[in-house]
């Protein structure tokens, strides 16, 4: 192997998951530099993506993180999720919430409002610093905070979006304060002025074509339609009470003619009457679409034959969230 051409070994480790990789590390000095480098990781982190390989899932019940394989959740295997304990938030009493992932690298909150970016495979973290909130508004009465995640391919930062919405004593007296932290700069800045409606849903940021999005009304009612990312497209979950759930996709982005029915599941095509399905992502083959129903379980769906079958997971009580992730070596700072 060390007679080698370097990029004929680097094409060759760039298949491998994690694990083997950060042992190979120990083989040499010259093996450690190569997976270091920004250009394997790249390469690594681009292979898994394309052949949708190397992918797992955090599974969230309450407090705890569990991880899945994606591939081991096909045919009938039950299984059973390891539980993280070694995620650096980890606290029975302050909460943990998962506010997205992208390239590999996960972004946690805890109820002491902590937050921290995190590589699951590598075990890596980086914690980030505490942002005050410096909009004063008067008789403020409540906050609601959110947040988003991702990758900016532009500046080639990787940035986390801070949304405090502050309401008044009645509907009427809210504002919002947005600010951005900069894993390239190591710090939060304000950022413009956030869209005054009455009604953000209190869910992460979705990811599409270097966007967050977020679903906002005028009205004071929560609408029963969510935004998710499905293959690196912006879809829309509209959820039909007892009926059925359509999920739509914006095949060319920003043009508004392109959303087109992507697939329904209805009542009948299911075991058991669900309340609410969510899309988490495509299969690697791209025929089926995992879902999560009910926070209770998880499911896929069949595109072509509209069919579901379950995905036995043993263990879990109760399926508070799903979040894809893709093994990658991706670091938790800045690298140019």
């Amino acid at each position: 192997m060390s007679q080698l051409p370097e990029e004929v070994l680097a094409d060759i480790l760039s298949r491998l998951p994690v694990p083997p990789l950060l042992r190979f590390r120990c083989v040499s000095f010259s093996w450690r530099a190569l997976i270091d480098g920004p250009d394997f990781i790249k390469l690594h982190l681009n292979r898994s993506i394309e052949a949708r390989t190397n992918r797992g899932l955090i599974l969230r019940e309450d407090n705890h993180l569990f991880a899945a394989d994606l591939d081991s959740l096909h045919g009938s295997v039950v299984v059973q999720p390891e539980q993280i304990d070694h995620h650096p938030l980890w606290c029975q009493d302050y909460g943990i919430e998962v506010w997205g992932s992208c390239n590999g690298l996960v972004c946690l909150s805890n109820s002491l409002d902590t937050l921290t970016l995190w590589n699951p495979s590598t075990r890596r973290s980086r914690r980030l610093p505490y942002a005050s909130i410096e909009f004063q508004y008067p008789s403020r009465n409540h906050e609601i905070r959110i947040y988003g995640f991702g990758h900016d391919i532009v500046s080639n930062d990787y940035k986390v979006v801070r949304i405090v919405k502050i309401k008044g004593v009645d509907d009427d007296s809210f504002d919002y304060e947005v600010k951005v932290y900069s894993l390239r700069s190591k710090s939060w800045h304000r950022a413009g002025k956030f869209p005054r409606y009455r009604s953000l849903k209190r869910t992460a940021g979705v990811l599409a074509s270097n966007a967050l999005h977020w679903v906002v009304t005028e009205e004071s009612e929560i609408p029963m339609a969510d935004l998710i990312s499905l293959g690196g497209c912006l879809s829309l979950l509209c959820n039909y009470f007892l009926d059925r759930v359509d999920v739509w996709v914006m095949r060319d982005y920003g043009v508004k003619e392109s959303w087109s029915k992507l697939f329904s599941v209805a009542q009948s095509s299911v075991i058991r009457p669900f309340h609410y399905v969510r899309p988490v992502t495509y299969s690697r083959s791209g025929g089926e679409v995992l879902m999560e129903q009910d926070s209770s379980k998880l499911i896929w769906y069949d595109l072509k034959q509209k069919r579901v079958k379950n995905a036995t997971v043993r263990g879990l009580k109760e399926l508070t969230q799903a979040e894809v992730w893709v093994g990658s070596l991706v670091p938790a700072r800045w690298r140019c």
